[in-house]
């Protein structure tokens, strides 16, 4: 992508209301961005705007701070010509990326041309661990699968519109700059790819013993 001026500063909250990092303190910032939302509805808003307005607040709600170096715009991938939008690390040892899209694409994670494109960026760096598409809106994040290749389905897609970080979305607590740990997210995202084979199993599972298994199998994930 090109280096656009999405990349400018985002309207941050002020410095008194960021002192400390708390999920009843994203609650508060995810009902204000779908406030966002519904006001970015009656014009069509660019990628920049989408960025700027909606996605980098949402991530610097859990700490992150566009401006630190442990924040990258337009973060090169390796071996090629090509940037993603975003890219942060706790360490620098493994980079989470973020590609964006303006507001108005719906169903993300159903266009294969996007699909295509963060499959690319993820292949091509080795560094990379963990890759986030949003447009504001829809959050999914993929990972590795069984074998060295990305997954094309999100282990994790949610709109902000449903989640409630205190309840059903306590997951996100693993977003948190301060204790943001990687390896967190690959275990989350295999529990995640065991549990739906499990339950696709179950469904189709034709005598109680192999359900038995499959509930066994369960338990030991947790």
């Amino acid at each position: 992508k090109t280096d656009e001026s999405k990349k400018n500063s985002p309207p941050l909250p002020p410095e008194k209301t960021r002192a400390e990092y708390t999920l009843e303190y994203v609650q508060i910032e995810i009902h204000r961005l779908v406030g966002e939302i519904d006001s970015c509805r009656r014009n069509s808003l660019t990628e920049a705007d989408t960025c700027n307005r909606l996605i980098l607040p949402f991530f610097h709600a859990f700490g992150w701070d566009p401006f630190s170096n442990k924040w990258k715009s337009q973060f090169p991938i390796n071996g090629t010509r090509k940037h993603v939008d975003y890219a942060f690390s706790k360490n620098g040892n493994g980079w989470t990326l973020i590609e964006a899209k303006k507001l108005n694409f719906k169903n993300i994670d159903r266009n294969r041309n996007f699909i295509k494109q963060i499959v690319g960026y993820f292949n091509a760096d080795p560094h990379a661990h963990l890759i986030i598409l949003t447009n504001g809106e829809e959050y999914c994040f993929y990972s590795y699968g069984e074998t060295t290749e990305i997954c094309t389905t999100p282990f994790i897609r949610f709109n902000i519109r449903d989640i409630d970080v205190t309840g059903n979305a306590t997951f996100l607590r693993h977003l948190f700059r301060n204790g943001y740990n990687i390896g967190d997210w690959s275990k989350y995202a295999e529990m995640s790819r065991a549990l739906a084979e499990i339950k696709h199993s179950l469904r189709k599972a034709p005598e109680c013993s192999t359900k038995q298994h499959l509930i066994e199998k369960t338990f030991a994930l947790l």
